[in-house]
């Protein structure tokens, strides 16, 4: 594989993640899946794509489980507000709802697109890109 091969493999491994995580909403690991089954294909063909690739997989692990980590927190809070607001009575207030797990959910999308685009330009630049507050899972 040649140098512009691995770099826009590279690229495509950190824009698949973010790509499947938010436009095509395939639920919180559909991004994984996506970005695993890339890396798969590619890994031995290039140490620079396998490199890229398991930072690219072990972001996309880490905002998934994050994201997992904000429903069940949504949907806990959301019970308990519900029952101590009267939701039986009317008083329901869905902006408090709304802002702790639904704004924290959107921040999550916000920073999986705003630093894969930055890892994508990196690894298109050929230089390797790590990922702040990325669990390292995949070694």
């Amino acid at each position: 594989m040649n140098e512009r091969d691995e770099r826009t493999w590279a690229t495509l491994l950190h824009i698949a993640g973010v790509f499947a995580y938010i436009f095509l909403n395939w639920g919180w690991a559909g991004n994984i899946v996506l970005v695993l089954v890339l890396w798969l294909i590619k890994r031995h063909d290039s140490a620079f794509v396998e490199t890229e690739g398991k930072e690219a997989l072990n972001f996309q692990i880490t905002i998934s489980l994050a994201s997992a980590a904000v429903m069940i927190i949504g949907g806990i809070t959301s019970g308990i507000w519900a029952i101590g607001t009267g939701i039986f009575n009317g008083h329901f207030n869905f902006t408090r709802i709304g802002f702790s797990w639904l704004g924290l959910y959107s921040l999550l999308k916000l920073f999986n697109l705003v630093f894969s685009i930055l890892a994508a330009v990196a690894v298109n630049k050929g230089e390797h890109y790590r990922y702040p507050l990325c669990l390292r899972l995949v070694k």
